[in-house]
């Protein structure tokens, strides 16, 4: 069986992803996607107020990543949906960011952002836990990507997403 492992910086544009993940790795992606709103509330802690709002260079503060995190999981659901109702493309995500922009994150404290990421996180997983193994196999087209992906290419693709950020969270932190 192959390991499904993180890659390395590059920017998220510009990363390739493989759909061919197997079906045997939903469990493993399963905890990966549930146990993140955990392992950054823990990461977090003890950060200071003034560095979860801090920007540099134009890039989003922590808590504007986590924010940005939060909102996508709306889409994520649609996508997976998407996937199991076999519509031929996945719903197109704002590449613009605009919601996330808007928001005004940094006016809110970095552990309401962690429970709200934690909350809608959650109902994405009890979606998932309702995948039958004959959803498992059905495919959607992503619209960036043009690639045929699977509910579990689709979940690996969110947690790279999950490890992009915390890692652009960890550039700010150090």
């Amino acid at each position: 069986m192959r390991k499904v492992k993180a890659q390395g910086l590059i920017k998220w544009f510009d990363r390739k992803f493989d759909s061919n993940v197997s079906i045997d790795h939903f469990g493993e992606i399963l905890r990966r996607l549930e146990n993140f709103p955990v392992v950054l509330h823990k990461w977090l802690k003890t950060c200071p107020k003034a560095m979860t709002t801090f920007k540099s260079e134009g890039k989003w503060s922590v808590n504007e990543n986590i924010g940005h995190l939060t909102l996508l999981e709306s889409l994520w659901r649609r996508r997976f949906q998407d996937i199991k109702d076999e519509k031929q493309d996945m719903f197109p995500a704002d590449l613009n960011n605009t919601a996330t922009e808007q928001a005004s994150f940094n006016t809110l404290a970095m552990n309401d952002l962690i429970n709200r990421l934690a909350y809608e996180r959650a109902k994405t997983i009890a979606l998932l836990r309702q995948i039958s193994k004959d959803d498992l196999l059905k495919k959607s087209t992503h619209p960036r990507l043009n690639l045929q992906m699977t509910i579990v290419d689709l979940m690996y693709f969110v947690a790279e997403h999950d490890d992009h950020h915390m890692q652009a969270i960890q550039f700010i932190k150090n």
